[in-house]
């Protein structure tokens, strides 16, 4: 599956991401008409009072923000993207270890929120990125690419390649 992006959507996504603080980007999806890629049709950038918590190591949702994001996805039979970033430069980009921690769970729960569409999740490098994607009733996978205007980026497949050893 690959993720597509309007160059427009993906740089209103990496200026939002560019906080001196941790923040976390939403992009609704829908699928391609000739196959299991996903189309991000709608941007979601959440508020400052939107966050509970949010320093540079991590970030907190208020409580309403999930439940609000499902209805809208329920209401427009969206999929959804969240993205947040690391400084990990090229191949070491991957979702640090809380991240796994929190995707493990919330990964699962999404897709069964949202039966038949994705839940995918981005951490952008500076240069690179790492991406996890869940299905009803599937183990997390990776994407096989982020096409963002004209431009096709590959994801270091680090986080999946961690889940796959967990799993093994």
């Amino acid at each position: 599956m690959r993720l597509h992006l309007t160059a427009d959507h993906y740089e209103r996504v990496l200026r939002y991401l560019a906080a001196p603080t941790e923040r976390i980007a939403f992009i609704y999806t829908r699928p391609a008409a000739d196959g299991p890629d996903q189309h991000g049709v709608e941007v979601e950038l959440l508020h400052d009072d939107e966050y509970t918590a949010s320093d540079r190591h991590g970030v907190e949702l208020a409580d309403h923000v999930r439940p609000q994001l499902i209805r809208t996805a329920h209401e427009h039979d969206y999929g959804i993207v969240e993205a947040h970033a690391h400084l990990w430069r090229g191949p070491r980009t991957q979702f640090s270890d809380i991240d796994l921690d929190g995707l493990r769970e919330l990964g699962p729960h999404m897709t069964w929120r949202l039966p038949g569409r994705p839940y995918i999740a981005l951490v952008l490098g500076p240069d690179s990125f790492d991406a996890l994607s869940w299905q009803t009733c599937s183990p997390a996978s990776g994407i096989d690419a982020l096409v963002a205007g004209e431009q096709v980026m590959y994801p270091t497949g680090r986080s999946g390649a961690r889940l796959e050893a967990e799993r093994s």
